[in-house]
């Protein structure tokens, strides 16, 4: 079993033991996730940023993913949001699951954040800005510019996971929830017209040209899905 096969099993442990308070997608998300880093993954030891913190399983805690695969690799896990009102609840998700996580947190604008690093990472997850699905614009544009600050620090091979995108000619019944309590709050069908609409879409159309160093190396279904892109030179 691989380290990524092994971060995937007890991902799925703990996402049981929530007893389905975790979104159904994430554990289709998570297995994509560990396909790719499996096949495509070259390092030895996982550097990893999340822009967007994780902090309950309401939204699928994906972050203890990453977390753990830094732990088992000896490497570096640091996440950022803007929100001080997540820090210490950051904090807590992790270490209730395992508090022999390290994790660095910090407040501050993930853009901000990226431009001032001091290591180089080889795996980011791009999860921050929360997607208004009536409203992508700003959220994909915030995913460009994270994309732009770090992407030329990261050494060839390195893998970008952006969330919350949607590809067109198919639809999504949208919820809207209550962030701290999962009650929902109303609902509507949404159907998707453009080619890519989400937090990884400029991302997403420059990886798919060809005078670019990053590839596309995810494939796509319906509903959620992450994108997923490589540093090829």
């Amino acid at each position: 079993m691989s380290i990524f096969q092994n971060a995937q099993e007890l991902y799925r442990f703990h996402y049981d033991k929530q007893n389905g308070a975790a979104a159904p997608i994430r554990l289709e998300q998570v297995e994509t996730i560990t396909d790719i880093l499996t096949n495509h993954f070259p390092f030895d030891v996982v550097n990893c940023i999340e822009t967007g913190a994780s902090q309950n399983w309401f939204d699928g805690m994906v972050g203890y993913y990453f977390a753990y695969l830094t732990k088992i690799t000896q490497g570096k896990y640091y996440s950022v949001d803007n929100d001080i009102n997540l820090e210490q609840k950051t904090l807590d998700a992790y270490a209730k699951i395992d508090s022999t996580l390290k994790v660095n947190h910090t407040t501050d604008d993930s853009i901000n954040f990226l431009k001032n690093i001091d290591f180089v990472p080889n795996l980011i997850h791009l999860d921050s800005w929360d997607l208004d699905i009536k409203n992508p614009m700003p959220s994909a544009l915030h995913g460009w510019r994270e994309f732009e600050a770090i992407e030329d620090r990261m050494p060839i091979g390195s893998i970008i996971l952006v969330d919350d995108n949607y590809f067109g000619g198919t639809f999504q019944q949208w919820f809207w929830h209550d962030n701290d309590t999962g009650k929902l709050l109303g609902d509507e069908l949404i159907n998707f017209e453009y080619p890519i609409t989400g937090k990884g879409a400029h991302i997403y159309q420059y990886a798919k040209r060809e005078d670019t160093n990053w590839n596309v190396i995810s494939n796509f279904g319906y509903g959620n899905q992450k994108i997923i892109v490589q540093k090829v030179n």
